[in-house]
């Protein structure tokens, strides 16, 4: 059973609000650290100089997609085994399905489906 207070989150998107509202949603949860990227390409050098705990990203970013970064995080050595949340709107889903994609997260966040998600990948918060 995880701790939320020592999970370390990743947070890519590249509309501030959006990660504001990641943000918020994680805090309310009790995630202490929580870091945030605009873009997968930075995502990537994040991850390069820490580890995370989970990552969650948009779907439709420029550069890298969110389903491009979930790929690159799977097929790294170090990083494959971090969950990758992709956070969509329902009406995109189904173009993102990808078996490097652990799980979808529906934009609005809502806390409740967020704890599943972190819950169903991680264990029971406490």
């Amino acid at each position: 059973m995880p701790s939320a207070r020592t999970l370390t989150v990743l947070v890519v998107d590249d509309q501030q609000s959006m990660r504001g509202l990641a943000r918020q949603c994680l805090a309310r949860l009790g995630v202490q650290t929580v870091s945030l990227a605009a873009t997968g390409e930075a995502a990537l050098d994040m991850m390069a100089e820490r580890k995370f705990d989970l990552v969650i990203s948009d779907l439709n970013m420029p550069g890298l997609s969110g389903v491009q970064l979930a790929q690159k995080i799977k097929a790294h050595p170090v990083y494959a085994k971090t969950p990758v949340f992709l956070a969509t709107s329902d009406a995109y889903r189904d173009e993102a399905e990808d078996a490097t994609v652990d799980h979808f997260v529906a934009k609005p966040f809502s806390v409740a489906d967020m704890r599943g998600a972190i819950e169903e990948h991680l264990g029971a918060l406490t």
